[in-house]
């Protein structure tokens, strides 16, 4: 875990705890107007990779019969050298009203995986959320995940000891009104990542971001532990 009580800075107006909010996410936040606000991605920052062109084989191939995949261990810890990110993995289920759980107030520093999306290294969308901030403990673990570039890389290490090895493809910024759930969550036939956080201006009526940061990230490596 790495030790982030240096970077906290206490609020100097009283604000209670932001959590993270998008369509399918719980939304929940206390603030006040002197909330500070994280590093937001650029405007331009988001960039995407292109699939390899593929070309069709003359030869059609024998049918093989297709051998089950092993399945993809749960993920333990992430790591995100560029934001300083080195932390062991909460398990998040489902809250009654069918949104997605969150980290407890007082653990922001603690981010989590959706036990209902693919474990990182599997296809689909592995999602992992983390807390912005806290009025009572600081900097969240994800506090800057806005100042991620594409070509940034993500290690999550699974419960077998592998790691996989992720690289950000683009870094954005949606407003909680059109956040593209489709886009977030949807299946994929690759293995991806995504990194969601709350972001943008902090609406003080509201006591809510307005934003939310997602991170999207390929599978390039699994390394043996």
């Amino acid at each position: 875990m790495t030790d982030r009580n240096g970077r906290r800075r206490r609020r100097a107006a009283a604000v209670a705890a932001v959590l993270l909010a998008a369509i399918g996410i719980a939304a929940a936040a206390v603030g006040a107007t002197l909330q500070e606000s994280p590093p937001q991605p650029p405007a331009a920052a988001a960039a995407s990779v292109a699939a390899p062109s593929s070309t069709a084989s003359a030869a059609r191939p024998a049918p093989v019969t297709p051998v089950p995949a092993a399945p993809v261990p749960a993920p333990v810890a992430i790591d995100v050298p560029a934001i300083d990110v080195h932390h062991a993995l909460m398990r998040l289920g489902r809250n009654p009203d069918g949104t997605l759980q969150v980290p407890p107030l007082d653990q922001v520093d603690v981010p989590g995986w959706d036990t209902l999306s693919p474990a990182p290294g599997a296809p689909g969308p592995a999602v992992i959320v983390g807390h912005v901030d806290s009025a009572e403990q600081g900097e969240g673990v994800f506090f800057d995940l806005g100042a991620l570039r594409p070509g940034d890389t993500v290690d999550v290490t699974r419960a077998d000891g592998t790691m996989a090895v992720f690289d950000i493809t683009e870094v954005r910024q949606f407003a909680k009104a059109e956040f593209p759930t489709l886009r977030v969550y949807g299946n994929t036939e690759a293995p991806e990542l995504r990194l969601i956080t709350c972001g943008g201006a902090f609406d003080a009526r509201s006591r809510n971001y307005e934003d939310n940061i997602v991170v999207f990230a390929s599978l390039v490596d699994t390394r043996p532990g």
